[in-house]
């Protein structure tokens, strides 16, 4: 009935919880390949534990913690250990796509990581050249990567009550106009 990566993702939430969750996205934002996709994962935790606050806040934090701690990692690996993750055959992301990221950075600067976290396909891009080409300190990249992380995950957050409550139910909670305009 579902596909083999929601099944997957379902399996891990239901074993490890929210653990799982933020394994996924650590990793994720470590810009190593994906494991699973982060998305499949949150959006069939959320639909595992339903749409109470309660029950969706862990998995919420899980999410945004992982995809910030992993950044970080890949930032003071960069920064201090002068790593090199795109010479790494797990990580798929290419010389060309960083020097992008670089300019990026160098015309927005700092917001330029909260924003490219928000964003589907350019997450995480920014902890290397943020790392290699400027003095920005690591908690002050980890408070950027953390923004645009919970912008990006309060998305998908709202694509799995959507999901969890069925595409009329979440437009009940818009009120009953929208509800009935369909």
């Amino acid at each position: 009935m579902f596909d083999p990566s929601v099944a997957t993702a379902l399996a891990l939430v239901e074993s490890y919880g929210a653990v799982a969750v933020f394994v996924v996205f650590a990793l994720e934002g470590a810009l190593v390949g994906k494991v699973l996709p982060a998305r499949t994962l949150f959006v069939a935790s959320v639909v595992a534990v339903g749409v109470e606050a309660v029950a969706v806040l862990p998995v919420f934090a899980a999410a945004v913690i992982g995809a910030t701690v992993g950044q970080s990692v890949v930032f003071v690996a960069v920064r201090r250990f002068d790593a090199d993750p795109t010479s790494l055959a797990v990580v798929p992301v290419g010389k060309e796509r960083l020097d992008g990221a670089s300019r990026w950075f160098d015309r927005w600067g700092l917001p330029a990581v909260a924003a490219s976290n928000a964003v589907p396909g350019t997450r995480g891009w920014l902890a290397v050249p943020t790392a290699n080409a400027s003095s920005v300190s690591a908690p002050r990249f980890a408070a950027a990567s953390l923004v645009g992380s919970a912008a990006y995950v309060g998305a998908l957050l709202a694509v799995g009550i959507a999901v969890a409550l069925g595409f009329g139910g979440a437009l009940g909670l818009l009120g009953p106009e929208w509800a009935t305009a369909l």
